[in-house]
């Protein structure tokens, strides 16, 4: 979806009438896969993308799925609600909005199914960029720039902790 608001930066009203819906059914999907895996046993997966010999783990658990349901619970008010509210919002920085948006969501999904370190550091370092790239899409004030910085520091002094955390 994220990537799709790129090629409709010129007719903004697809934006907020195409994306952000797609979007809410993105999320009710979330909540779906999540409700699937409450109801069944756990499944793993392994991806042999990223490093050579270091795949992603991928599983969904109850627990997983628990909260998979509640994220998905809360991206479809966010989206429903964010519909609404950038439509007087100009293309080209809704765009933007929509694709750090959207991959800030994939990031967390994917952190919440990371069976491993790595997965969940790869995963972690998406959603933390996505995150700041989305507090400083109004980037020409210089509070908002602060603030994205501070933002930054804080997530990669917590990255740090994790990956010591991990025993790395």
């Amino acid at each position: 979806m994220g990537f799709a608001s790129l090629l409709l930066q010129r007719a903004p009203h697809l934006l907020t009438r195409l994306v952000f819906p797609l979007g809410a059914l993105g999320a009710l999907f979330i909540a779906g896969v999540g409700v699937a895996g409450l109801l069944q046993p756990a499944s793993a997966v392994m991806l042999p993308i990223g490093l050579p010999d270091l795949p992603f783990h991928l599983r969904l658990d109850a627990l997983s799925a628990f909260f998979m349901v509640l994220l998905g619970g809360a991206a479809f008010g966010i989206t429903v609600y964010a519909s609404g509210y950038f439509k007087s919002m100009a293309a080209g920085p809704l765009a933007l909005l929509a694709l750090w948006y959207h991959l800030f969501l994939g990031g967390m999904v994917t952190v919440l199914l990371a069976d491993d370190a790595y997965a969940f550091m790869v995963a972690w370092e998406v959603m933390a960029l996505s995150s700041y790239f989305l507090v400083t899409t109004d980037h020409k004030i210089p509070e908002i720039r602060r603030a994205g910085f501070l933002y930054l520091l804080i997530a990669h002094v917590g990255a740090i902790s994790l990956l010591l955390a991990f025993g790395v």
